[in-house]
Protein backbone atom coordinates (compact mmCIF):
# COMPACT_ATOMS: atom_id res chain seq x y z
CA UNK A 1 0.00 0.00 0.00
CA UNK A 2 0.99 3.20 -0.54
CA UNK A 3 1.77 5.42 2.45
CA UNK A 4 -1.07 8.34 2.84
CA UNK A 5 1.52 10.74 3.96
CA UNK A 6 2.49 10.71 0.21
CA UNK A 7 -0.94 12.03 -1.70
CA UNK A 8 0.99 13.50 -4.90
CA UNK A 9 -0.41 16.77 -6.96
CA UNK A 10 -1.68 14.41 -9.75
CA UNK A 11 -3.86 12.00 -7.77
CA UNK A 12 -5.10 15.39 -6.13
CA UNK A 13 -5.75 16.50 -9.66
CA UNK A 14 -7.42 13.39 -10.90
CA UNK A 15 -9.87 13.61 -7.43
CA UNK A 16 -10.70 17.54 -8.46
CA UNK A 17 -11.94 16.05 -11.72
CA UNK A 18 -14.15 13.46 -10.37
CA UNK A 19 -11.92 10.76 -11.33
CA UNK A 20 -13.53 7.73 -9.42
CA UNK A 21 -10.72 5.40 -8.95
CA UNK A 22 -8.54 8.38 -7.72
CA UNK A 23 -11.11 8.71 -5.56
CA UNK A 24 -11.44 5.66 -4.66
CA UNK A 25 -7.18 5.39 -3.88
CA UNK A 26 -7.32 8.26 -1.97
CA UNK A 27 -9.91 6.89 0.27
CA UNK A 28 -7.99 3.73 0.91
CA UNK A 29 -4.97 6.22 1.73
CA UNK A 30 -7.00 8.22 4.56
CA UNK A 31 -9.10 5.32 6.03
CA UNK A 32 -6.74 4.64 8.55
CA UNK A 33 -6.12 8.05 10.00
CA UNK A 34 -9.78 9.44 9.73
CA UNK A 35 -10.90 5.90 11.54
CA UNK A 36 -8.55 6.76 14.04
CA UNK A 37 -9.74 10.48 14.96
CA UNK A 38 -13.28 9.00 14.85
CA UNK A 39 -13.21 6.23 16.95
CA UNK A 40 -12.01 8.39 19.60
CA UNK A 41 -15.39 10.04 19.83
CA UNK A 42 -17.85 6.83 19.15
CA UNK A 43 -17.96 3.38 21.02
CA UNK A 44 -18.55 1.12 17.96
CA UNK A 45 -17.02 1.07 15.13
CA UNK A 46 -20.12 1.53 13.37
CA UNK A 47 -20.89 5.17 14.38
CA UNK A 48 -16.80 5.84 13.58
CA UNK A 49 -17.40 4.11 9.99
CA UNK A 50 -20.20 6.76 9.67
CA UNK A 51 -18.69 9.98 10.46
CA UNK A 52 -15.54 8.87 8.26
CA UNK A 53 -17.73 8.20 5.36
CA UNK A 54 -19.41 12.04 6.03
CA UNK A 55 -16.10 13.28 6.56
CA UNK A 56 -14.77 12.03 3.27
CA UNK A 57 -17.76 13.19 1.38
CA UNK A 58 -16.69 16.42 2.61
CA UNK A 59 -13.15 16.04 1.97
CA UNK A 60 -14.01 15.17 -1.90
CA UNK A 61 -16.41 17.73 -1.99
CA UNK A 62 -13.93 20.40 -0.61
CA UNK A 63 -11.42 19.34 -2.22
CA UNK A 64 -11.24 22.59 -4.51
CA UNK A 65 -10.38 24.45 -1.30
CA UNK A 66 -7.32 22.76 -0.64
CA UNK A 67 -4.15 24.19 0.20
CA UNK A 68 -0.63 21.98 -0.79
CA UNK A 69 1.20 24.44 1.30
CA UNK A 70 -0.69 22.74 4.41
CA UNK A 71 -0.24 19.17 4.93
CA UNK A 72 -2.68 17.23 4.01
CA UNK A 73 -3.08 15.01 6.97
CA UNK A 74 -3.96 18.28 8.71
CA UNK A 75 -6.16 19.37 6.28
CA UNK A 76 -8.00 16.06 6.16
CA UNK A 77 -7.60 15.44 10.10
CA UNK A 78 -9.57 19.20 10.59
CA UNK A 79 -12.65 18.00 8.06
CA UNK A 80 -12.73 14.98 10.40
CA UNK A 81 -13.13 16.52 13.77
CA UNK A 82 -15.58 19.35 12.42
CA UNK A 83 -17.95 16.74 11.14
CA UNK A 84 -17.86 15.32 14.34
CA UNK A 85 -18.65 18.32 15.94
CA UNK A 86 -21.06 18.55 13.35
CA UNK A 87 -22.73 15.13 13.88
CA UNK A 88 -22.77 16.23 17.50
CA UNK A 89 -24.74 19.89 17.08
CA UNK A 90 -27.15 17.93 14.90
CA UNK A 91 -27.67 15.51 17.73
CA UNK A 92 -31.31 16.34 19.78
CA UNK A 93 -30.35 14.60 22.52
CA UNK A 94 -27.05 16.38 22.81
CA UNK A 95 -28.63 18.51 26.27
CA UNK A 96 -28.67 14.16 27.56
CA UNK A 97 -24.57 14.28 27.21
CA UNK A 98 -23.99 17.40 28.98
CA UNK A 99 -24.25 18.24 32.38
CA UNK A 100 -23.45 21.63 33.29
CA UNK A 101 -21.09 22.66 36.28
CA UNK A 102 -24.17 24.16 37.92
CA UNK A 103 -25.84 20.72 38.58
CA UNK A 104 -22.68 19.19 40.53
CA UNK A 105 -21.22 20.27 43.91
CA UNK A 106 -17.96 22.02 43.18
CA UNK A 107 -15.06 20.23 45.18
CA UNK A 108 -12.64 21.72 46.53
CA UNK A 109 -9.43 19.00 45.83
CA UNK A 110 -7.05 19.86 43.34
CA UNK A 111 -6.19 16.58 41.12
CA UNK A 112 -2.19 16.38 40.94
CA UNK A 113 -1.56 14.63 37.41
CA UNK A 114 -0.57 11.17 37.02
CA UNK A 115 1.91 10.29 34.85
CA UNK A 116 1.32 6.65 33.81
CA UNK A 117 2.69 5.02 30.71
CA UNK A 118 0.06 2.98 29.21
CA UNK A 119 -0.72 1.16 26.14
CA UNK A 120 -2.85 2.81 23.69
CA UNK A 121 -5.44 0.57 23.72
CA UNK A 122 -5.72 0.86 27.15
CA UNK A 123 -6.21 4.20 26.86
CA UNK A 124 -8.97 3.97 24.73
CA UNK A 125 -10.73 1.46 26.64
CA UNK A 126 -10.61 3.75 29.46
CA UNK A 127 -12.05 6.69 27.03
CA UNK A 128 -14.77 4.68 26.19
CA UNK A 129 -15.74 4.39 29.86
CA UNK A 130 -15.85 8.38 30.18
CA UNK A 131 -19.67 9.78 29.27
CA UNK A 132 -20.32 10.22 26.05
CA UNK A 133 -20.18 14.69 27.20
CA UNK A 134 -17.02 14.29 29.25
CA UNK A 135 -15.36 12.07 26.24
CA UNK A 136 -16.04 14.64 23.94
CA UNK A 137 -14.90 17.51 25.67
CA UNK A 138 -11.76 15.52 26.93
CA UNK A 139 -11.05 14.28 23.29
CA UNK A 140 -11.46 17.84 21.71
CA UNK A 141 -9.13 19.42 24.16
CA UNK A 142 -6.85 17.35 25.19
CA UNK A 143 -6.03 15.22 22.21
CA UNK A 144 -7.31 17.79 19.17
CA UNK A 145 -6.13 20.88 21.01
CA UNK A 146 -8.97 23.23 21.43
CA UNK A 147 -9.28 25.30 23.67
CA UNK A 148 -12.28 25.95 26.22
CA UNK A 149 -13.34 28.41 24.49
CA UNK A 150 -13.64 27.06 21.33
CA UNK A 151 -15.20 23.98 22.67
CA UNK A 152 -17.93 25.93 24.26
CA UNK A 153 -18.49 27.81 21.29
CA UNK A 154 -18.39 24.57 18.74
CA UNK A 155 -20.52 22.34 21.36
CA UNK A 156 -22.66 25.54 22.53
CA UNK A 157 -22.28 25.26 25.93
CA UNK A 158 -20.51 27.32 28.64
CA UNK A 159 -16.73 27.54 29.17
CA UNK A 160 -17.51 26.76 32.66
CA UNK A 161 -18.72 23.51 31.21
CA UNK A 162 -16.17 22.55 29.64
CA UNK A 163 -14.00 22.99 32.19
CA UNK A 164 -16.05 20.63 34.71
CA UNK A 165 -15.77 18.36 31.78
CA UNK A 166 -12.27 17.94 31.71
CA UNK A 167 -11.95 17.95 35.71
CA UNK A 168 -14.34 15.06 35.70
CA UNK A 169 -12.52 13.14 32.76
CA UNK A 170 -9.14 13.50 34.49
CA UNK A 171 -10.75 12.39 38.18
CA UNK A 172 -12.89 9.68 36.40
CA UNK A 173 -9.31 8.96 34.49
CA UNK A 174 -7.38 8.96 37.70
CA UNK A 175 -9.81 6.69 39.90
CA UNK A 176 -9.40 4.08 36.95
CA UNK A 177 -6.28 3.85 36.75
CA UNK A 178 -5.74 3.64 40.53
CA UNK A 179 -7.77 1.06 40.71
CA UNK A 180 -5.98 -0.75 37.94
CA UNK A 181 -2.74 -0.45 40.12
CA UNK A 182 -4.63 -1.45 43.16
CA UNK A 183 -5.60 -4.77 41.07
CA UNK A 184 -1.80 -5.34 39.96
CA UNK A 185 -0.28 -4.95 43.50
CA UNK A 186 -2.98 -7.45 44.60
CA UNK A 187 -1.66 -9.97 42.39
Amino acid sequence: MVNWLVVDKKLIEDVKKGDRKSQTRLYHLCFNVLMSSAYRYHKNEEDAAAVVNAAFLKILTKMDTYNDKVPFKAWIKRIIVNEIIDEFRKNKRRNEFFTTAEDYHKEGSSHSETDYKIEAEYLDHLLKQLPNGTRIVFNLFAIDGFSHKEIAEQLGITVETTKWHMKEARKRLKGMLNQKLAEAERR
